[in-house]
């Protein structure tokens, strides 16, 4: 079937995630399968588990229509969590001779290489530092990523043969025109860590810091007292886990100080929101003019900043004229940009040298063979879009070598919002918040704030999701009996030209319209009847083969408060189902064609259920296939429902 268009979550996704794919095999109580979808497009699932800035539960049709958006995020931790290490996506079925270097063993040179190492290329990585990992294993607090868990992951990507040589510096230890010698193609990716600083005088006190030197030191173990009154100037990611950071280490009075409001913070309100519950206060349109003290920084004088934002953009911030105060620190830490270092490639640079030159959106550089990436070249970033630029760039060296032409950048189709009249139709479902540590506690330790869901609150926020896009389509076999158009609890299908027309982009995937379409016109992109079918028989076949005598049967719905173990015995065998709607009394009656000598239905009560009139429909097929049990003498009470 043609996808009308792709769900909105997925295309604001860096890397187009297949949340819904994932999603949905969590319903089923597959992490296993829920882990190998999300590592098909990203290497580092326990990372983004945690710290994913969550674009995609900004654009979460459930969010913007029903009440609060699914936590996307915090699923992809529990499948990630819960995955053994047998989840691997497969290695690639055809090795290439070519070799390709990656410079900087960070999210976009990792990814790029797990990729490459996939496709069947030899790569090795090149990394400056004594660990991999850029600003995961160094520079992001274990409060928030511990670091195991990224080692984990690192771990797998050499296991692809991915060789990582560590403590290698562009222009120290290797060059750009060695490489290209010794390997076909180039990534650069070396990060963006180099901080930019305002132009305030006593920088050179002690007690004065960069955030990223800072926060380094702290993931080594150097021991760091930052005073009981510190000063974190800036208002991004990097800004308010120096400040957690220094709250941990003992400050007793931390102030982040931002130029401008709050509603112009790059860090995201749930982290300026923990920050406060520790104890963090702010600071807003407040600037630094300099940094005094006696050989060591004792206060810093500010200015208030007026921000105009009627010109667009950011504003246009001006100082307040005699505004002019002090605050007190004994620490002093900078979070105010970062950029790349480009001396050793300064042939690949703008004139100034204070940039690469990119040609394309494929990071191509002006010497061929050689590409760039990640906040290389884009400057500080998140980590997911440094995983899509690392994605990106694993294509663009797989074309060159293999002489194809570049991919062209591709404007994804987004499925509309939800008509009011469906979205008030929707039952709603308070969003799971997962446990974490208690704010008085947690400041003195590292130990990781929040914890994974529990597999009941897993269950409870899977089933929040909407599906959208796997919803009913209809084939050339519609007999336009319109009976989809009558059994709709949403009122989605109308009667078209040639057949009835579903709009992809209201249908809620309940499935009521297939179960009752007299044609078997209708499937669902969640599961067509084709799948399901072949899945019934080969569970039947297995019970045939191995029960040894009489066996009964099973309907689970996904979002049943009853779990296959609620309703398995010693000869109980179990489908599990997304809503048991379009279940049709042919599928009730087969298994009693196998030998089946009770088939049970495992569904919602009618108030708890997630689709409107799931549980009716379902009740009236149960009937329907019960009379005809006993129309041909067998008893209709081997056919039962057991709601949960």
């Amino acid at each position: 079937m043609k996808i009308n268009a792709m769900p909105p979550c997925q295309a604001k996704c860096p890397i187009h995630m297949d949340v819904q794919g994932y999603v949905a095999a969590i319903a089923r109580g597959d992490v296993q399968e829920a882990d190998r979808i999300i590592r098909r497009t990203n290497p580092f699932p326990s990372v983004c588990g945690r710290i994913c800035t969550r674009e995609c539960e900004s654009v979460c049709r459930r969010g913007k229509s029903v009440d609060e958006p699914v936590a996307i995020r915090a699923l992809k931790r529990f499948a990630s969590d819960s995955a053994s290490v047998g989840s691997e996506v497969p290695g690639p079925e055809t090795r290439f001779s070519e070799k390709v270097c990656i410079v900087g063993a960070g999210p976009a040179g990792l990814t790029a290489a797990h990729d490459l190492a996939l496709m069947g290329y030899h790569v090795t990585v090149y990394e400056s530092e004594d660990e991999p990992g850029g600003m995961l294993t160094r520079g992001i607090p274990r409060y928030r990523l511990p670091l195991d868990l990224v080692r984990s992951e690192v771990d797998r990507i050499r296991s692809l043969g991915v060789e990582i040589k560590t403590g290698y510096m562009l222009g120290r230890d290797i060059s750009l025109q060695d490489l290209q010698k010794d390997f076909d193609a180039v990534f650069l990716g070396m990060g963006s860590e180099k901080s930019t600083c305002p132009e305030c005088s006593g920088m050179e006190l002690s007690g004065v810091w960069t955030a990223v030197e800072f926060l380094k030191d702290v993931s080594r173990g150097k021991k760091f007292n930052p005073g009981n009154k510190v000063i974190v100037i800036g208002g991004g990611h990097t800004a308010i886990d120096a400040a957690r950071t220094c709250l941990r280490l003992g400050a007793k009075d931390v102030t982040i100080a931002y130029r401008r409001t709050i509603d112009e913070m790059p860090a995201g309100m749930d982290e300026v929101e923990d920050a406060r519950e520790e104890g963090v206060r702010f600071e807003f349109l407040t600037a630094p003019e300099a940094f005094e003290g006696s050989g060591k920084v004792e206060k810093m004088r500010c200015v208030r900043m007026d921000l105009d934002k009627s010109c667009g953009g950011k504003g246009k911030l001006t100082c307040v004229e005699d505004s002019a105060f002090e605050m007190e620190a004994d620490t002093i830490i900078l979070a105010t940009g970062y950029a790349p270092r480009t001396e050793a490639v300064q042939e690949l640079c703008t004139e100034g040298g204070d940039r690469l030159e990119i040609k394309d959106a494929a990071g191509s550089t002006r010497t061929p063979g050689v590409f760039a990436g990640g906040d290389f070249v884009s400057g500080p970033t998140t980590v997911v879009q440094a995983i899509a630029s690392g994605r990106k760039a694993a294509d663009a060296v797989h074309r060159y070598l293999r002489g194809m032409d570049q991919s062209p950048e591709e404007q994804e189709k987004v499925l509309e919002d939800l008509d009011d009249d469906v979205a008030r139709l929707v039952p709603e479902a308070g969003r799971q918040k997962p446990v974490c540590l208690n704010p008085g506690s947690r400041v003195h330790s590292f130990d990781e704030v929040e914890h994974v869901f529990t597999p009941e609150q897993a269950r409870a926020e899977e089933a929040r999701c909407l599906h959208c896009s796997l919803g009913a389509h209809v084939s050339q076999d519609c007999a336009v009996c319109l009976n989809c158009v009558l059994v709709c609890p949403y009122n989605v299908p109308r009667p078209g030209e040639e057949k009835a027309v579903i709009d992809m982009s209201q249908c809620q995937a309940c499935g009521i319209c297939a179960g009752q379409c007299p044609a078997s016109a209708i499937d669902l992109r969640l599961e067509s009847r084709t799948e399901l079918r072949q899945n019934i028989r080969r569970v039947l076949e297995k019970a045939e083969s191995s029960s040894h005598g009489e066996f009964n049967f099973a309907y689970v719905c996904d979002f049943s408060k009853f779990r296959p173990g609620d309703v398995q015995g010693e000869n109980v065998y179990t489908i599990n189902r997304p809503g048991l709607g379009r279940i049709d009394v042919y599928e009730l009656l087969v298994p009693f064609e196998a030998g089946a000598r009770e088939v049970l239905v495992s569904g919602c009560g009618e108030d708890d259920c997630k689709f409107k009139d799931c549980s009716l429909w379902t009740r009236r097929n149960v009937q329907k296939a019960a009379r005809i049990l006993e129309s041909i003498g067998m008893d209709p009470e081997r056919l039962k429902i057991v709601e949960g």
